[in-house]
């Protein structure tokens, strides 16, 4: 009896192993998409070669039965603030803007009152600029151009001095995208469009504009007590470079993936960028390594975590969408997955990053 099982364990162990990466994420991502609280998720995983797994799996939209595929247009939230991060460092390499000037040089509208602000605090989240407050996330209200934005926050008190302290703001990168406007003389949508989507062939990202039809655009659900709504309606216009894109999760990892060498950007760029800015857990626009993130999961994860210690990510967090983002600089793989539902208990994004993250590698 005890050789039975002991063969009979020995053949699972095989079987586990002989299953590709392609069989034990999809496993993985159609258990996740059959839960009630999940619409449907959508995930690539890119390394140097290019694009190596990408799948959508349930509805991007469930009225109508559209099944979620790899094509489909979804909400990354903040995730956006790296893309924003790659136009102003090719700003920054042409001497078009300096990181370390009072933003006030490029945004006089930026009040007086204020003490100075740099565009390297406001990246790394230490410039003391507040974050959402009541219902300000489901904004629906139009914004000409992110100066207009400012009205928003731009008279309320810092949080403290800057560079002292840390505290995440969405909305200290509305008044980054407003000196990228002024130093360039153009508007923020057509900065994006010249220094990255254009650059590196992104066709599959746009601005999360709610007027023009958009082909393949995910729809947005909330699950409450139980049950999947229909998200509100909302106006990123407001906050294009903190929260405004759309993409698939393949223009995610494509972007992720041209920052692991020289090239897209300068060598010392990319070393400035992923260096943490203390007391923030980020470099410049990207959160650096795991730490921030460490203590909030199990050690099942904390394991993944530590298997994986040079690793650049973001994750974004948006009205009808969760996104998860991770670059490994060690093993040169990229992956970002989002699905369409902005809460619920299951599938969390940041997980099932690590899992897939794990599966791809331990498959190289």
């Amino acid at each position: 009896m005890i050789i039975r099982a002991f063969f009979i364990y020995i053949i699972s162990i095989t079987i586990a192993f002989a299953q590709t990466a392609d069989e034990q994420a999809t496993a993985l991502f159609e258990e996740m998409a059959s839960l009630p609280s999940v619409p449907g998720i959508n995930v690539a995983v890119a390394d140097e070669t290019g694009i190596i797994w990408a799948k959508g799996f349930g509805y991007a939209n469930i009225e109508n039965k559209v099944p979620m595929v790899p094509g489909t247009l979804m909400r990354i939230g903040s995730v956006a603030k790296v893309i924003t991060t790659a136009a102003m460092m090719r700003m920054v390499e042409r001497g078009e803007l300096d990181l370390d000037v009072d933003v006030r040089t490029y945004v006089p509208e930026w009040p007086e009152r204020h003490q100075p602000v740099t565009l390297r605090q406001l990246a790394a989240h230490t410039a003391g600029i507040r974050h959402y407050k009541g219902a300000e996330f489901l904004s629906n209200k139009p914004y000409m151009n992110s100066v207009q934005a400012l009205n928003i926050f731009k008279n309320d008190d810092l949080l403290f001095e800057p560079g002292s302290e840390y505290s995440y703001s969405t909305y200290a990168w509305t008044l980054v995208s407003a000196a990228m406007e002024s130093a360039s003389g153009k508007d923020f949508k057509q900065i994006i469009k010249d220094e990255v989507l254009n650059p590196l062939g992104l066709r599959d990202t746009e601005f999360d504009d709610t007027r023009p039809l958009i082909e393949n655009r995910q729809s947005a659900y909330d699950f409450r007590d139980g049950v999947l709504y229909n998200s509100l309606q909302v106006d990123a216009s407001y906050k294009y470079a903190g929260g405004g894109f759309l993409a698939s999760p393949i223009d995610v990892v494509n972007f992720a993936m041209a920052h692991t060498k020289p090239g897209y950007l300068k060598e010392e760029t990319l070393k400035e960028m992923f260096s943490v800015l203390p007391p923030s857990y980020h470099g410049i626009g990207w959160v650096i390594g795991f730490d921030r993130y460490m203590d909030n999961y199990s050690e099942e994860f904390q394991e993944i975590m530590k298997n994986h210690p040079n690793t650049v990510m973001h994750s974004g967090g948006s009205v009808g969408g969760l996104t998860m983002m991770i670059l490994d600089l060690d093993n040169n793989i990229a992956v970002a997955l989002t699905k369409n539902v902005s809460s619920g208990p299951d599938a969390n994004h940041f997980e099932l990053a690590l899992k897939t993250l794990e599966i791809f590698h331990n498959h190289e």
